[in-house]
C-alpha cells in the first residue's frame, strides 16, 4: 500500500516538473571566420564611457582609439574563456571604413604588462551585422497615429417660435390702436379739407352764375 502511494506521488511529481517551463538555452556559436572562439549569448552595446574604461585596461585598444577615433558602434561579446584570454571581447565597428576590430584582455604573470589588451581580429563588417548596427543607430520612425475623423455635427434645428408674453401683446395692441387713431385723424382732416374744397367750388359756381345773369340783362 505504501509502495503504491509512493509510486503515485512520484508519477505526479514527474508530471508537474515536466509541465514547468524549461530555461531558455544560452546561445553558443562558433563564427565561421573565427573558428577558434565560441561566442556565448548575444552581444550588447556599450557607451563611450564604458569603452573608455575598457581602453584603460587594454593598451592596444587605447592606442587604436587614439589613432582612428571612436567607432560608430561598440559592443561586448562574451566568449568561452581560454588561457590566457579573458571571457569577453570588445568589438568596434567603423561603418565608413567597413572595418570590425575585436580586442581581448590577456592575463600575464609579468608585472610590467598589467594592461595587456591585444587586437585579436580585424576584418570587414558582415552585411547582416551592418544592417543590425544601422537599425540600432537609426531606428525607423514609428508610424503616424491614425487620423481621427470627427463626425459632422448635426445642424442646429430651427428654433420654434415662442409665444409672445402678455407685455408684448399689450404693446402690440397699443401700437395697433395708435395706428388706427392716427388713420382716423388723418381721415377726418382729409374729410374737412374735401368739404372746404367743395364749399369753395360751390361759391365759385355761384359767382359765375351771378355774373352770367348780370351780363344777360
Amino acid at each position: 500500500m505504501r509502495y503504491q502511494q509512493w509510486l503515485l506521488s512520484s508519477v505526479c511529481l514527474a508530471l508537474i516538473l515536466s509541465a514547468l517551463p524549461t530555461r531558455a538555452e544560452v546561445r553558443r556559436e562558433t563564427p565561421a571566420r573565427r573558428p577558434y572562439i565560441t561566442e556565448i549569448g548575444d552581444p550588447y552595446p556599450i557607451s563611450r564611457a564604458t569603452l573608455d574604461r575598457e581602453a584603460a585596461r587594454m593598451e592596444e585598444l587605447r592606442l587604436y582609439l587614439d589613432q582612428y577615433g571612436y567607432p560608430d558602434y561598440a559592443e561586448v561579446q562574451e566568449i568561452r574563456p581560454e588561457w590566457p584570454w579573458d571571457s569577453y571581447e570588445v568589438r568596434l565597428y567603423y561603418l565608413r571604413r567597413n572595418v570590425e576590430v575585436d580586442f581581448g584582455r590577456a592575463f600575464t604573470l609579468a608585472e610590467s604588462y598589467p594592461n595587456l589588451g591585444l587586437l585579436k581580429f580585424s576584418g570587414g563588417i558582415p552585411a547582416s551585422k551592418r544592417l543590425q548596427i544601422e537599425l540600432a543607430l537609426n531606428p525607423p520612425e514609428p508610424p503616424p497615429p491614425p487620423a481621427v475623423t470627427t463626425q459632422p455635427q448635426p445642424e442646429a434645428q430651427a428654433s420654434q417660435p415662442t409665444k409672445p408674453s402678455l407685455e408684448e401683446l399689450v404693446a402690440r395692441v397699443e401700437a395697433a390702436a395708435d395706428r388706427a387713431a392716427a388713420a382716423a385723424e388723418d381721415a377726418v382732416r382729409q374729410s374737412e379739407a374735401a368739404e372746404r374744397a367743395a364749399n369753395r367750388t360751390v361759391e365759385i359756381v355761384d359767382r359765375l352764375l351771378e355774373q352770367s345773369e348780370r351780363q344777360a340783362r
